[in-house]
């Protein structure tokens, strides 16, 4: 789980996603314009049966985001957050290309130190390729 939606608040989603393959709940995806998450695991018969809707969050202000371990790096309320795709973690510092290896995702809503697994934030997929 990179991503998880928090405390049921309300979020913009898209619903008329096809996926080819199972996903995990909280993987991040890039559709089209945005950058978002799965709300929902989609299991290999979920997706035979056509029974599930998939659901991409890609705005919610509470999200709980895993946080880049290991690096010593302390994330204080505010910062700016990037999805950084080699290790499937957000990071208040981005790397490489923008929208390739990395992906703008919204701002801390509270500290976390630099021993923390995640982070609380506010959740912004719409702006993506942006790194200041």
């Amino acid at each position: 789980m990179a991503f998880e939606w928090k405390d049921n608040f309300e979020y913009d989603e898209l619903r008329d996603v096809t996926v080819a393959a199972a996903v995990a709940k909280g993987e991040a995806i890039q559709e089209q314009d945005v950058f978002g998450f799965f709300v929902y695991a989609v299991t290999a018969q979920n997706i035979l049966d056509s029974r599930d809707e998939v659901t991409i969050i890609y705005k919610c202000r509470q999200v709980n985001a895993d946080k880049l371990t290991g690096t010593g790096e302390a994330i204080s309320a505010g910062e700016r957050l990037y999805y950084i795709v080699a290790s499937d973690a957000v990071s208040k510092t981005p790397t490489g290309t923008p929208g390739t290896d990395s992906y703008f995702c919204g701002w801390a809503k509270r500290n976390a130190t630099a021993e923390a697994t995640t982070v609380l934030m506010n959740f912004d997929g719409t702006r993506w390729d942006e790194t200041i």
